[in-house]
């Protein structure tokens, strides 16, 4: 025996007896599996770093030795149960529609330009897509497409920075933030969902008033979360029918919602509003502007947006929502077909094709409307009080897809203007229920909580009890928001959300390269990539991790965003909390039935 044999059998830990035929070379770092009957199918990981040894025998009965350290026994399942089914067109679609474009034109022109009024959104949505693009969809797809596992940002950050970063990262991100949308975007289909496409088809008033209601919001909301559920517990394949064609209708009625806008004239808008206000007793399209400005001080812009680079880059946190959340196919990583390609193709075109839409709209309604006139009235659907609030009665209210159909008479075009928010707000419901029941089954799998969190449905491939949780947590939510909104308006998570998701996970992207405990990852990646001296993957986090800079500069700097609260700051510090002692819990936990999960976060979980 050289000195080397020897020195591995100084280290060597006996796990387990093997039969001879097990006794072969196997290089450092790879996994080699028993047949000894009375080991089954437990597999062992080369643990002395050499170029090669072989695995020995001690006198008697046979053993692992020299070297070998077991580690089938460290994650909980030898595979993982879940089925490859999603396609490049359901990868997209999955990260497309959580980026809720419908949603996000509304949040830009009216959110955005509430805060912001002499923002430019047309260099606003190129600067925020490009960074988007670049880097967050660039930072999710390389590390997704390098860990093709199921579970989020869970699975990159607990390998590249620490299990417990993973672990509490994971928790506020699927666990409480997915929670926190369902509570929130399942009540916006009824308000302003439900009130907006009735208001374009200048439906009972009556009929209108009465979603705004804590019932009809609690009936909604529940009939929403309930389909959210179903759909996903029944598996991917059920949720990707589904997606597919609610994705169909969301382009088609938003389609048909800009064909309208940018096919009108300013004068043809100013004449549709003027003939509405008259009508309706409010308010005409010169008295709003005046009003706003004049009476209720609000420093509006021109008829067009000029040129102001700090008031364009406060537009991004309202921007973000149609550009930055595609990260959410992460969660479905293993499930992905062909997931070095389609990972990072689905988020690249999940960030390109809303940009494309962003753009369109943002030219079309300054040119239409005027960037004044957006002004006013993203003032009237958000302020507090004032004059103008006070006189604006039109029918149709002030929502930017209501205004929109005031450029029509065909009740079915009207139709289409005002279930865009409904379509593109539809899918985030069974999105978070994936999002969350991904992120549990990855903690289960790292034996980080309780085993059933791995259980899949032998019929439907699905988590089904991860999901059962997340039900029960989002309709105590959806209650809370109904009958005590105040409550969760108060919990203001935005700004955490961005740091906690997209920051930390730039910070994994920014280390990925670097980090000796995932080279043999790295080594395997095939996005290995260079711009000059430097790896794609470095300058996209840094794009990234700008990006998040900008949105925490303005969450921080201009508090009628909301995005920061004394109650948020608190729920997200104590579940970061009870993560990294959850982590510390479980490994000791399993140290002490002679498991060290310390070896779970040298390689990925099994497929």
């Amino acid at each position: 025996m050289d000195a080397g044999a020897a020195k591995i059998r100084r280290l060597a830990i006996a796990y387990s007896q093997v039969s001879r035929d097990d006794a072969v070379k196997v290089p450092v770092g790879r996994t080699f599996t028993s047949s000894a009957t009375r080991d089954h199918d437990k597999t062992y990981q080369l643990k002395y770093q050499t170029s090669q040894y072989t695995v020995g025998f001690q006198g008697g009965p046979p053993w692992i030795a020299w070297g070998c350290k077991g580690v089938g026994e460290v994650f909980a399942r030898k595979a993982s149960g879940l089925v490859r089914e999603a396609s490049l067109l359901d990868t997209f679609g999955i990260g497309f529609m959580n980026n809720t474009l419908g949603v996000g034109i509304w949040t830009m022109a009216s959110w955005g330009l509430f805060i912001s009024p002499h923002g430019n959104m047309l260099l606003g949505s190129i600067l925020a897509s490009l960074m988007c693009i670049f880097g967050i969809a660039f930072v999710w797809g390389f590390l997704g497409g390098s860990m093709p596992r199921s579970g989020g940002d869970y699975i990159a950050n607990s390998r590249i920075i620490h299990p417990a970063v993973g672990i509490a990262m994971s928790m506020t991100n699927a666990g409480f933030v997915m929670t926190f949308w369902i509570a929130t975007l399942a009540p916006f289909c009824a308000d302003p969902g439900m009130t907006s496409l009735l208001s374009s088809i200048k439906a009972d008033p009556d009929l209108i008033n009465w979603f705004t209601t804590p019932e009809a919001i609690v009936v909604v909301a529940t009939l929403v979360n309930v389909w959210g559920f179903f759909i996903v517990i029944t598996g991917l394949k059920i949720y990707n029918m589904n997606q597919r064609v609610i994705m169909l209708l969301a382009f088609f009625t938003l389609i048909v919602t800009g064909i309208v806008l940018t096919t009108s004239s300013h004068a043809d808008f100013v004449n549709a509003y003027d003939s509405q206000a008259a009508i309706d007793g409010s308010m005409t399209y010169d008295q709003t502007i005046s009003t706003v400005r004049d009476i209720d001080g609000v420093d509006l812009a021109g008829p067009k947006p000029g040129f102001d680079l700090g008031a364009t880059l406060a537009l991004f946190p309202a921007i973000a929502w149609a550009t930055a959340y595609g990260y959410q196919i992460t969660f479905i990583c293993g499930e992905v077909k062909r997931p070095q390609r389609n990972i990072i193709l689905g988020q690249v075109l999940a960030a390109v094709i809303p940009a494309m839409f962003l753009i369109w709209f943002s030219w079309g309604l300054v040119n239409v409307m005027g960037q004044d006139f957006l002004g006013a009235v993203a003032y009237i659907d958000n302020g507090d009080g004032g004059a103008a609030i006070d006189n604006f009665t039109l029918s149709v209210g002030s929502n930017t897809y209501s205004m929109i159909s005031l450029l029509t008479h065909n009740s079915f075009v009207q139709f289409c203007i005002g279930s865009v928010f409904i379509f593109f707000n539809l899918l985030c419901m069974p999105i978070s229920y994936i999002a969350f029941s991904r992120a549990a089954f990855a903690w289960g799998m790292d034996r980080l909580g309780p085993m059933w969190f791995t259980d899949v449905s032998p019929r439907w491939h699905s988590p089904v009890k991860n999901s059962v949780i997340m039900l029960l947590m989002s309709e105590i939510g959806i209650f809370i928001y109904a009958y005590m909104a105040s409550a969760i308006d108060a919990v203001a998570i935005v700004a955490l959300e961005a740091m906690s998701a997209w920051g930390v996970m730039a910070v994994s992207g920014l280390l990925f390269p670097y980090v000796k405990k995932v080279r043999t990852i790295w080594d395997a990646s095939p996005y290995k990539f260079h711009l000059g001296p430097i790896y794609v993957m470095t300058v996209a986090s840094i794009i990234n991790l700008a990006f998040v800079g900008i949105l925490i500069y303005y969450f921080f700097t201009v508090p009628a965003l909301g995005a920061i609260s004394t109650w948020g700051a608190a729920v997200y510090i104590t579940i970061w909390i009870f993560g990294v002692l959850w982590y510390f819990l479980w490994v000791r936990h399993w140290k002490k039935q002679g498991i060290d999960l310390k070896m779970a976060w040298k390689e990925l979980p099994p497929a």
